[in-house]
């Protein structure tokens, strides 16, 4: 599965140079949650993020009170708080969020979900983010149908002054590598990398990986 994803991601990026069309990225999360499409992989280049999807046989819908957890995660709250709102322990609150993106194909977790995810919450969630705009075109490959969306990443530029340093381990981090990746990545430290993001979370005035998404993403929204 992994090759065939890969060979994949070369054949969506051409496509979708050459043959996309504006999409408004809150359909895509109106369409996930619906079990219109689901996801068959996720991944960036320096400029843009992408998502390959396709259509299921026999579309099911998520549930809609796992699906208010993960908007709650996606929109930046921390799995602790929603717990403690919604009177439920952080295990349940963490297998309901795990159910809702496994429904929409992705195998990992939420805290390391496609940055488009949240990108989509975003626009279909909140009135005031609900311009974001991404690509969209149609992929046939062995007779089979799919549908490649991208869009401009939200971490091109900060509202804050980062060093190179901090810029690199948080783009890293947005795009769904762990601590351990990163320092495998970078050659560094796990403390290291963790000191470097630390810093860039009090700069940016957030408190982790989730947070710092929502931050860019209304960030980019405000200067598109």
């Amino acid at each position: 599965m992994i090759s065939i994803q890969h060979a994949l991601r070369p054949l969506a990026i051409a496509r979708d140079a050459d043959a996309a069309v504006a999409f408004e990225l809150g359909s895509l999360w109106d369409r996930l949650c619906r079990g219109i499409w689901v996801f068959c992989d996720t991944f960036s280049t320096p400029e843009r993020c992408y998502a390959v999807l396709r259509s299921p046989v026999s579309p099911e819908p998520l549930n809609p009170r796992k699906l208010a957890l993960l908007e709650s995660l996606l929109l930046g709250t921390p799995a602790k708080a929603i717990a403690f709102e919604q009177h439920r322990s952080l295990s349940s609150v963490t297998m309901a969020t795990q159910d809702c993106i496994r429904g929409m194909g992705l195998d990992c977790r939420a805290s390391q979900a496609s940055v488009l995810l949240s990108m989509a919450a975003t626009a279909r969630l909140r009135d005031d983010l609900a311009n974001q705009q991404g690509r969209l075109s149609r992929l046939s490959v062995e007779n089979r149908e799919y549908f490649v969306l991208s869009a401009l990443r939200p971490d091109l530029q900060f509202p804050v002054q980062l060093s190179s340093a901090e810029a690199a381990v948080l783009r890293s981090l947005v795009a769904g590598n762990s601590y351990a990746q990163i320092s495998g990545e970078r050659a560094r430290s796990r403390r290291t990398v963790a000191n470097q993001l630390a810093t860039a979370f009090r700069k940016l005035g957030v408190s982790g990986r989730r947070a710092t998404i929502e931050r860019l993403i209304e960030h980019s929204a405000q200067c598109g």
